[in-house]
């Protein structure tokens, strides 16, 4: 699993950007970006890894990203033999799309109080057909109704008390993604190396830093300690096998890179409050 620094190319002179995939499986991977995302799952089903958080995700299911919280829309295995495509619908913007200010502005302060939330993810639960289509429909409209529509999406949006908060932090608390090069390349170099052993000096190395600076410079940057950080990476991608394959707790201990399983089962435990063991049982049970 591979997170990336996602520098979409939108062209500046619209206010937001509105794309539709269709696929064999979703590909695109656990990726974070600058822009603000509003996705409809039209048709796929499988597994959402966001923040330090990986849940389900269904057809019609709504969901709003804040900048700079990681997620990827990862498909089951064997997904594309099925005889249905991958059908997403995808609107970006940001902050500042309508002005600086405009988040300050009275008449959006409920607005802003959703988008406050969407740092940590937000499922919009049971949304309407009339928002659903609108989103789809989106496309077809040129200049100011365009601009009218997506701001009746956005006034729908505000309106809905009914959400799903989905992780419980934001992994990265970064204000100017553009200048974070520094915490992109170590997000990388430990999501493409969790499964071996990972050090400090290497980390430090790859930010370019001596090992003490790096520290403070992370936890300031990412509200966490690297280590923590490394942790959630592992125990994100050994929920995933437990959920996915028939390994053994051993197994999976060792391909997220835990040498010794009895530290394995704690940090199991302290991020998902429940052991592994327990864990792959309540997935039968359901």
């Amino acid at each position: 699993m591979q997170i990336a620094y996602e520098k979409l190319i939108i062209d500046e002179n619209i206010f937001f950007h509105h794309q539709e995939f269709i696929q064999a499986r979703f590909t695109s991977p656990f990726h974070l970006h600058d822009e603000f995302e509003l996705i409809i799952i039209i048709k796929s089903h499988g597994k959402l890894y966001v923040g330090n958080n990986v849940t389900n995700f269904f057809d019609g299911e709504l969901y709003l990203f804040a900048p700079g919280l990681s997620h990827c829309f990862y498909n089951t295995r064997g997904y594309e033999k099925g005889n249905e495509l991958a059908h997403a619908l995808v609107i970006q913007f940001k902050k500042d799309f309508l002005g600086k200010d405009f988040f300050e502005k009275t008449e959006v302060s409920q607005l802003k109080k959703l988008i406050r939330k969407s740092e940590f993810g937000v499922q919009i639960l049971n949304p309407s057909k009339v928002l659903i289509n609108r989103m789809i429909m989106l496309n077809q409209k040129k200049n100011l109704e365009k601009l009218g529509n997506f701001l009746l999406i956005l006034n729908e949006l505000a309106t809905k008390k009914n959400i799903k908060l989905l992780s419980t932090e934001n992994s990265l608390s970064i204000a100017n993604l553009s200048d974070s090069k520094v915490i992109n390349d170590v997000y990388r170099y430990v999501a493409e190396n969790f499964q071996k052993e990972i050090t400090f000096t290497m980390a430090a190395s790859v930010a370019n830093m001596q090992k003490a600076a790096f520290c403070r410079y992370f936890k300031r940057k990412t509200k966490k300690k690297f280590t923590g950080f490394v942790n959630e990476t592992r125990i994100m991608h050994a929920r995933k096998l437990l959920v996915e394959t028939d390994k053994s707790i051993i197994d999976v201990a060792f391909e997220c890179g835990y040498e010794n399983t009895s530290y394995f089962n704690r940090q199991f435990k302290l991020y998902c409050d429940i052991s592994p063991t327990a864990f792959r049982e309540l997935l039968k049970q359901n």
